[in-house]
């Protein structure tokens, strides 16, 4: 599931010199324990930033409340940069087959439900 979140711009001071700067998921560790040790007395830590596991919120729960098993193969099958072609390779099946799936025209088979968890490595009860 995708989520959208609001970004704050990038914040000066007064002197024009402090930035908020926001760092891509898959920026190395390596990379980040370096800013951290060698610029620690330039970062500050915002306190109005509070961390929340995702899948408590109340937003989460109403989406995925409204999630079908056609709308998540979609979103896993995007995510995975998959066109439906290659998705039905993967399957033994046709793009057409996997497009019945995801407009909801043809329910999703146990074994195929299955096949898709460990593709996407979800559990197949989200296609069901």
């Amino acid at each position: 599931m995708s989520a959208a979140v609001k970004m704050r711009p990038i914040k000066k001071t007064v002197a024009g010199m402090k930035y908020h700067f926001q760092f891509k998921k898959n920026t190395p560790r390596k990379v980040l324990a370096e800013i951290s040790s060698r610029y620690s007395a330039y970062l500050a830590n915002d306190p109005d930033e509070e961390l929340v596991d995702i899948t408590t919120t109340e937003w989460f729960k109403d989406m995925e409340r409204k999630m079908k098993p056609s709308d998540y193969l979609r979103h896993f099958r995007e995510a995975h940069g998959l066109t439906q072609k290659a998705l039905g390779d993967k399957l033994k099946t046709s793009a057409a087959h996997v497009s019945d799936w995801e407009t909801g025209q043809r329910a999703i088979s146990r074994m195929n439900a299955k096949k898709l968890a460990k593709i996407f490595n979800v559990n197949p009860g989200v296609f069901i």
